[in-house]
């Protein structure tokens, strides 16, 4: 018993009918409590034990008919603080009585962060199926809205990029959002060129959502694709200014897409593709295009979600 009181892991003997009789160091520094405190004092009361999935008085059961016990349980310290420990009990009969003989070590981290994995492997899992169904979707449109196979791997494998792109900021920010200079910059600067005047970015900085970075870079790469075949890039001296702007508290995002110097443009005969994306993927959202004889204008506003103080969505 001399080498259990001078033990740093925490061991302590309690009766298996009455209180705590042994209390170590290690039990000390653990869970904060004094050798004068602990002794005497029922070890289930003393520590709130709690066992997962079950009950204290299910592991007595165990323990008296078994003689062992071994598993999780929670133990609460002295200053309020709820531990799991990984706990091996042995009832030991002493003469008349039964004294029980637990040794604990602290696993409360590991839990934390093997419940922290398992929540990045399921969010994970979750982005990369709703990854997958945008690129199935985008494939099928893609291909169902194209007259030839050179057209088709044209328009695919933009899209993908602008997808691709989009991800890449969201990654980088570890997915809690991306912000929206940026997305754009990625998603526009391309067709500029080396002309900078051709096109014009502004606004207040703002971080979109992964739920809403992700379809506005394909809305961005349509926009640019149109610009680029129909309207202000496909000129020039066509010019395109992008801009922003917080409303509402902060709850709201006006976004206007503006071309001028571009050859005349009218509106399509027909919905296609491209169009349905730049109107229809920005969930929350309502999209206007005019067909101004200067150029396209298309304006966005978008409800943003309200944030939290611990940076959540509300």
């Amino acid at each position: 018993m001399r080498l259990v009181e001078l033990s740093r892991s925490p061991i302590f003997v309690w009766d298996f009918d009455d209180g705590v009789m042994q209390w170590n160091r290690g039990s000390e520094e653990l869970y904060g409590y004094s050798r004068e405190e602990a002794l005497g004092r029922r070890k289930e009361e003393l520590l709130k034990t709690g066992v997962p999935g079950s009950s204290f008085d299910k592991l007595r059961r165990t323990l008296s008919q078994k003689g062992r016990w071994s598993g999780e349980l929670n133990h609460t310290t002295k200053d309020g603080r709820v531990l799991t420990v990984e706990s091996q009990i042995e009832l030991v009969p002493f003469g008349e009585r039964r004294l029980v003989l637990e040794s604990t070590r602290d696993i409360t981290d590991r839990k934390r962060w093997e419940r922290r994995g398992q929540l990045l492997l399921n969010e994970l899992s979750h982005r990369v199926k709703n990854t997958l169904a945008v690129v199935q979707s985008l494939a099928r449109q893609t291909l169902r809205t194209t007259r030839s196979s050179e057209d088709f791997v044209e328009r695919f494998e933009g899209r993908l990029a602008a997808l691709a792109s989009a991800h890449k900021l969201l990654l980088d920010s570890e997915w809690s959002g991306a912000e929206l200079n940026e997305l754009a910059r990625r998603q526009l600067d391309a067709y500029a060129a080396s002309d900078r005047r051709r096109l014009q970015i502004e606004g207040e900085p703002v971080t979109l959502p992964p739920d809403l970075a992700t379809p506005f870079g394909l809305v961005l790469h349509e926009l640019a694709t149109n610009a680029a075949k129909y309207g202000a890039f496909s000129t020039g001296n066509g010019q395109i200014k992008l801009s922003w702007k917080l409303g509402n508290n902060g709850r709201s995002l006006g976004v206007i897409w503006q071309e001028r110097g571009g050859p005349p443009v009218e509106p399509p005969s027909e919905q296609g593709f491209g169009g349905v994306l730049i109107e229809k993927s920005l969930p929350g959202s309502t999209v206007h295009r005019d067909f101004q004889p200067d150029g396209v204008v298309c304006t966005i506003d978008i409800e943003l979600p309200e944030i939290r103080p611990d940076g959540g969505e509300k």
